[in-house]
């Protein structure tokens, strides 16, 4: 891997120029692409070979972590390193398990993002400094921390929230969660949002991803 071609994914054009002007400082870095959203990275890694991939989680159309696990589906030996302000357990065990091969906090300074790229070019894993005490040395979830983030889960969420839960787990609408809980569709969707922000989780996939995995709802 002489230079590195490499994509960036988010939908900050900001964030995206400021990155851009990081890597082209590095004698390692070649050609920089760049798109808005997880269909457009899909699509775009599909038609050109990328040696890595700078992804936010949060992204419209997709989430970074579906769009993570498809382009490693589709060629596995491109690298992903997510680049996110959702820098918790729960994203970071997700970002894991969907193939990632490192987790940045944008945050942090350039040195964090410089040092993943180091460790991806080693074929190493490369977590940020906040939340690396949560797991252990091969990145697999310490048993003590993972117990006690979902215990503390399953306690922040109220058993409305949970029968809310269950049902979007089912695939339900809020109209027909409405219907079941005899609740107005406001308030369905009041106890979504409230669950994603106690969670600090992007989106209705990942609540759902995050319910099944921690095992959250019977």
């Amino acid at each position: 891997m002489s230079t590195l071609k490499i994509l960036i994914a988010d939908d900050h054009q900001m964030f995206i120029e400021g990155i851009q002007q990081i890597l082209k400082k590095e004698q390692s870095v070649g050609e920089i692409q760049s798109v808005s959203n997880g269909k457009q990275a899909i699509e775009i890694c599909h038609k050109q070979h990328f040696d890595l991939v700078l992804m936010d989680i949060n992204m419209p159309l997709l989430d970074g972590v579906y769009t993570c696990k498809e382009i490693k589906r589709y060629s596995s030996e491109t690298k992903v390193i997510f680049v996110t302000m959702l820098c918790n357990y729960a994203n970071a065990s997700a970002a894991i398990q969907a193939g990632a091969d490192g987790f940045v906090f944008k945050g942090n300074s350039s040195d964090e993002l410089l040092a993943a790229i180091s460790y991806m070019k080693s074929n190493k894993f490369f977590m940020t400094e906040s939340l690396r005490h949560l797991f252990t040395e091969d990145f697999s979830p310490k048993k003590k921390d993972k117990e006690n983030y979902i215990s503390f889960s399953e306690n922040i969420i109220s058993q409305r929230e949970k029968d809310v839960l269950k049902l979007i787990t089912e695939g339900h609408t809020n109209e027909q969660i409405s219907h079941v809980l005899s609740i107005a569709v406001r308030t369905v969707d009041t106890h979504r949002n409230n669950m994603l922000t106690k969670l600090k989780l992007p989106n209705t996939a990942a609540l759902v991803r995050f319910a099944i995995e921690n095992k959250l709802i019977e």
